[in-house]
C-alpha cells in the first residue's frame, strides 16, 4: 500500500557486539522526498496505527533514535 517494496526495507537485529533485543528497519530511498512520501502514505493507513498501539507495550520509551546515513560508493 505504501511502497515498501520501493524502499529496499530490510529488519535487523543484533548478532555480534550489538544488542540482541535491538531491533533496526533500514529503508533504502532515492531521496528524503521519496521518505516523507512514504510516511505521509502509512500516516493514512488504520492498520498501521492498529500496529503501533498494539508494539507500544514492547518498547521501552525513550530509545527509539532515528537516523539517516547517506551510501558512499
Amino acid at each position: 500500500q505504501v511502497g515498501l517494496a520501493d524502499l529496499n526495507f530490510r529488519l535487523m537485529t543484533g548478532s555480534i557486539g550489538a544488542r540482541e533485543a535491538t531491533i533496526e528497519s533500514h529503508h533504502e530511498v532515492e531521496s528524503l522526498a521519496q521518505l516523507e512520501a512514504f510516511f505521509a502514505k502509512i500516516a493514512k493507513i488504520d492498520a498501521h496505527a492498529k500496529w503501533g498501539k498494539e508494539l507500544e507495550p514492547y518498547v521501552v520509551s525513550g530509545t527509539s533514535q532515528w537516523q539517516i546515513f547517506r551510501i558512499v560508493e
